[in-house]
């Protein structure tokens, strides 16, 4: 394994049976199936968790009497099928007699069993002695839930019967569909007499067993659904695990023009029994993103002017346009003003809506600003806004920044991927003369970033994890709680350095938190070819092995005639969303690579759908998204890229493998026609 995280919880002294003193009551090792190659190592304490007294004490008066720890019941957190886990308790004699411990049992499913290792039952303990048992727990998708109680058996004349519940904190089956709800199923362009195929992938993000109960096509009969591998319904997957349903959509158009429809999946998410996915075909669609849908305006002072700024992100190849604005009031209290208007936004690209609040009187004021534009799903889209003004006078934002090894502030940067800019706030000001409270957010940053601002009052610092363009800002609020009327921001520009930088990200749906410190570990490779082979690291010496991952981050490449390429992996993520980046500066002319993904370790959080980028000379030049990765060993190789000495072209490419035989070790042969299209644009390497 390459990484392994372990903590410790001290637990206060007790006492055993015999009378040893323990630092740790019990030491668990629990084992994950070893197909995930996952080992955790538990260590806890059983009284101090409680809130309890550590250790009992005698009640005067009493004969044998038990105490147990924890009380009432044992409370599991999530445990996903297939796994198990074990949380300990303890049976404690706090009477002036000996407490005789008949026997103990677990009275209910098959998923729970009582652990009593290096203890006899029956036993006899003495007062103010323990005996520490553990109750370990494997949920299957039969039985999810333990559904029972562990009764304990001693002379204890008030409690001869001692019940401990036995609980589990399991989430329940919750629908993951890949394309979502809001991005839609969409079928191109598909001529009459033709047919086209798109897949939908069912899995479960859940903790318990998500139930298919039905899927059904609400749309003419141009279009038809089919499960694939055979599977019939009802059926059952199970939760963050390779399980996926996979249903293949089907668009035979008998004439000509848009078709619409929709499937609709019945199972037993709580949350969303009846799950609608749109379907659109003959007519790719635009896609509006608007970020914030709800905009607020918390004490603003009268007569002054606050403006905050809603993004209206188009989310679809199809151009988005943005036709126009209407408020639902009069009331001269709002403004705004739209860029980007009436012109075509490509994905990914941005409109602003910048709205203004000036109140002339306290109180409170609301407003809906209706979006017009041509995303069929929201043509007349609603931003809802409310304000409130007050007589205090509004505080003024001032921001700054640096790269973090400069001492020169400034209010625009042009920096690189993995640099740190750190942020200062310090020359706000408040006109009543009252403290200040900051607040520093990221509003935009490049696609797939996972960078957190981090701030400490007036400052505050933030890793440049993703080229591309970052927009940091800054808000002030002074004592009466009044926020500054503007906010400041600072623009970044994240421009690779080097000829070639490689990008990985990816997304985990079952990992509900991938900015953490447990997730998902996806590594990204790059090869050289054409001598180069998946996995390979080399001769230690030398350092010349030929695929750049963690375990060869910066290797030599020497090129006959040419001196050393010098590759380098200058960034590994193993517990979440990336993201990865190789670098290569000065490549050879005329020279093939090769891109792949590997999915090192599931860590149990199920399918993780990767997306990679080349940037050429600090431009982007090729992104693949979505790879689907299934679990643990699947490796896809995505792309090949050739360097022509004045520029390079990139291929995407699909060769997927399930485990680590199949591809460590193999060569990346370039076909022909890849080779014939690359020559095509780079002549001057036909020589």
């Amino acid at each position: 394994m390459r990484r392994i995280r372990q903590s410790r919880i001290d637990a206060c002294p007790m006492r055993m049976a015999e009378g040893h003193s323990i630092g740790t009551l019990m030491e668990i090792i629990t084992v994950r199936p070893t197909s995930r190659k996952i080992f955790s190592l538990i260590l806890f304490a059983a009284c101090a968790q409680t809130g309890m007294s550590c250790g009992p004490t005698l009640d005067e008066g009493s004969d044998a009497r038990i105490r147990v720890t924890p009380p009432k019941q044992v409370t599991f957190s999530r445990v996903t099928p297939g796994d198990s886990r074990s949380l300990p308790f303890v049976v404690s004699s706090v009477g002036k007699d000996p407490l005789d411990v008949q026997r103990i049992e677990w009275a209910g499913s098959q998923v729970v069993r009582i652990v009593a290792e290096n203890v006899e039952i029956p036993a006899k303990l003495e007062a103010l002695t323990s005996i520490p048992l553990a109750v370990e727990y494997t949920p299957t998708l039969q039985n999810p839930a333990p559904n029972g109680k562990i009764r304990i058996y001693s002379n204890d004349a008030s409690v001869p019967v001692y019940t401990l519940d036995v609980v589990a904190q399991q989430l329940a089956p919750q629908i993951h569909v890949t394309p979502s709800q809001e991005e839609r199923l969409i079928i191109g362009q598909t001529d009459v007499g033709k047919k086209s195929t798109r897949n939908v992938v069912i899995t479960n993000i859940g903790d318990l067993a998500l139930n298919i109960s039905d899927i059904q096509l609400n749309a003419t009969s141009a279009f038809g659904i089919e499960i694939a591998n055979g599977v019939t319904l009802p059926v059952a997957i199970a939760p963050n695990a390779a399980n996926q349903l996979d249903v293949n959509v089907s668009f035979a158009p008998q004439s000509e023009g848009r078709a619409e429809g929709s499937l609709v999946i019945l199972s037993n998410d709580p949350d969303n029994p009846r799950y609608v996915l749109p379907i659109i075909a003959n007519s790719d669609t635009p896609c509006m993103r608007i970020e914030p849908k709800v905009l607020e305006f918390p004490d603003v002072s009268i007569n002054s002017k606050q403006t905050r700024t809603v993004t209206l992100t188009s989310c679809s190849a199809v151009p988005l346009v943005i036709s126009g604005v209407e408020r639902s009031s009069q009331s001269d209290v709002f403004s705004y003003a739209l860029s980007n208007g009436n012109t075509e936004l490509r994905e990914g690209d941005s409109a602003e809506l910048e709205i203004t609040f000036a109140p002339t009187a306290i109180g409170s004021a609301s407003d809906i600003f209706t979006v017009m534009n041509n995303d069929p799903l929201q043509p007349n889209a609603k931003i809802e806004v409310m304000g409130t003004a007050s007589k205090n006078r509004c505080p003024d934002a001032s921001a700054r920044a640096r790269l973090s090894s400069s001492s020169e502030w400034a209010k625009m940067l042009d920096l690189s991927p993995l640099d740190t800019v750190i942020f200062d706030g310090s020359l706000s000001s408040d006109p009543e003369g009252t403290s200040l409270t900051y607040y520093w957010t990221v509003k935009s940053a490049p696609k797939d970033s996972t960078s957190r601002i981090v701030s400490n009052g007036s400052e505050a610092s933030l890793f440049l994890d993703l080229a591309g363009n970052y927009e940091v800002c800054l808000n002030v609020k002074d004592a009466d709680n009044t926020m500054s009327c503007s906010t400041d921001c600072i623009m970044i520009s994240a421009v690779p350095r080097e000829t070639i930088h490689v990008q990985l990200v990816w997304n985990t749906p079952g990992d509900d938190d991938q900015t953490d410190a447990e997730g998902a570990d996806l590594d990204l490779h790059f090869m050289s070819l054409p001598d180069g082979t998946w996995g390979d690291t080399g001769t230690k010496e030398l350092n010349n092995g030929t695929d750049v991952f963690f375990l060869n981050k910066e290797p030599v490449w020497p090129i006959q005639g040419q001196g050393n390429e010098l590759p380098s992996l200058d960034i590994d993520d193993a517990d979440g969303a990336g993201p990865e980046n190789i670098n290569l500066d000065h490549p050879t002319p005329c020279r093939w690579y090769a891109v792949g993904v590997h999915y090192y370790l599931d860590n149990a959080f199920g399918p993780s759908y990767a997306t990679v980028r080349v940037y050429v000379d600090g431009k982007k030049r090729f992104e693949r998204a979505n790879i689907s990765l299934a679990q643990t060993g699947a490796f896809k190789h995505v792309a090949y890229l050739f360097w022509g000495g004045s520029g390079a072209s990139a291929f995407a490419y699909d060769a997927a493998y399930s485990k680590d035989e199949d591809w460590i070790g193999k060569p990346a042969p370039v076909p022909q026609e890849l080779i014939d299209e690359a020559m095509a644009s780079f002549p001057e390497c036909k020589k």
